[in-house]
């Protein structure tokens, strides 16, 4: 089964562009020292990201084992989102008010249900056929 598709790349590419612009918008809102637009970004950001993911997985989801699609869309964005915060602070793009502590750990709590979802995934895939349970094929 091929895990990584033509929209799972589509969504990856405008996760980063989308990731690059929340975080270029984070800094410079808590630059300026405006911190209650700082979860207008995250709200924003947020929409965008499901809004892409939704009408990218449901086509994905069609033509794939349906228990797939969240985990290739949940794994690209953790990924992602993970690169790009590190990348910004290595690069030193940050804000004085930002610590790559939150980023690590929010990497830490959020792969722990990336796991989660991967164990969930596995078990899910072994008890089915193509998206269809062993059970309602041979009963």
């Amino acid at each position: 089964m091929k895990f990584i598709t033509k929209n799972l790349i589509v969504y990856a590419v405008l996760l980063f562009v989308y990731s690059v612009v929340f975080r270029y918008a984070l800094s410079a809102v808590l630059n300026a020292e405006k911190f209650n637009f700082a979860y207008v970004a995250g709200i924003v950001y947020g929409i965008l990201i499901f809004i892409t993911a939704w009408n990218l997985g449901k086509a994905h989801s069609l033509r794939k084992f349906v228990f797939d699609a969240g985990l290739g869309f949940n794994l690209t964005t953790y990924i992602i989102w993970g690169l790009v915060s590190e990348l910004w602070f290595i690069l030193g793009f940050n804000s004085r008010y930002e610590t790559i502590k939150a980023v690590h750990y929010t990497l830490i709590i959020w792969g722990v249900f990336v796991i989660i979802h991967f164990i969930i995934y596995w078990r899910l895939k072994s008890r089915t056929i193509r998206g269809v349970l062993k059970s309602e094929i041979f009963d």
